[in-house]
């Protein structure tokens, strides 16, 4: 008796916005664990436990201000890092694998500046932070659902089908 298995075909085809955004909250629930958590305590031995006004007047101080401005540095270098080497090793991230997304270049390989590149919306300095607002909008209006920062890189998040 022969077997009919026939062989599934792969495609990639432009991923959809929805399947796009849930990576995307899978992967910060997986940084929130991995890279913020481990903060915590640092958090809470600088900031008071006192009233809000405490707590704001505190904030405002040098000494305070650049402490937590080099933790947030830290933090979006490490979640710069999550993203970089796991898209460079595998073209993807946890988020991404669950819905069955991958980061394509252009061209042939994907290179390291264009990871960068992809990536500098995490850096937590002006005018980076702008890419918060600015990279959703474009990607709402571009025609492959491309971010400014992919456009730039010349990368783009595409999805797997079998058939």
């Amino acid at each position: 008796m022969k077997s009919t298995a026939t062989a599934k075909k792969t495609f990639l085809a432009q991923a959809s916005v929805l399947k796009r955004i849930g990576a995307f909250i899978v992967d910060l629930l997986i940084i929130n664990i991995i890279i913020l958590f481990p903060f915590r305590g640092v958090f809470e031995s600088i900031l008071p436990a006192a009233k809000f006004s405490e707590a704001f007047d505190f904030l405002r101080s040098p000494e305070s201000s650049m402490i937590l401005e080099s933790i947030m540095i830290a933090v979006g270098i490490l979640t710069m890092l999550y993203f970089m080497l796991l898209e460079k090793k595998i073209a993807q991230t946890p988020g991404k694998m669950l819905f069955s997304l991958f980061v394509k270049s252009q061209g042939k390989d994907l290179k390291n500046w264009q990871l960068f590149v992809r990536s500098m919306f995490l850096i937590p300095l002006f005018p980076f932070v702008l890419l918060w607002l600015i990279d959703p909008i474009v990607m709402l209006f571009t025609k492959e659902n491309q971010r400014l920062s992919e456009i730039l890189s010349r990368t783009k998040v595409v999805e797997q089908y079998q058939v």
